[in-house]
């Protein structure tokens, strides 16, 4: 199987039907929703197959987990330490990217980024 059908880096790119990755302002932001990730529908983290989004047409899940790549390519790190955050809903998700899409070129968007995934832990 191929895992890419290009040997560059794309500003979009889709990983096994279960989630996508996207450059954003600089920054890299990765969305992901498949077996193994952080969200809610525990059948799908826990009692799914890796490759079972690859059987279906449309797959999704209510929420995903998110990873951020900063400028210099280095994950954010995330008020709980991780460099990954889970159970997040779209309408976050859409303002992470927002947030990004509006940074200045040498403003270091992590404090801003971790008040909008606090919000959702409330």
């Amino acid at each position: 199987m191929n895992w890419s059908n290009n040997d560059k880096d794309c500003a979009f790119q889709s990983n096994r039907n279960s989630g996508f990755q996207m450059n954003v302002n600089g920054f890299r932001i990765s969305i992901q929703f498949g077996p193994g990730n952080y969200i809610a529908d525990g059948d799908i983290r826990y009692r799914t197959e890796q490759d079972a989004p690859m059987t279906f047409k449309h797959w999704g899940t209510d929420t995903a987990e998110v990873l951020i790549w900063d400028r210099n390519n280095m994950p954010i790190d995330w008020d709980n330490g991780d460099e990954v955050v889970g159970w997040v809903k779209s309408d976050t998700v859409g303002r992470l990217i927002g947030c990004l899409a509006s940074c200045p070129p040498d403003f270091d968007p992590t404090a801003a980024l971790n008040q909008i995934v606090s919000e959702i832990r409330l």
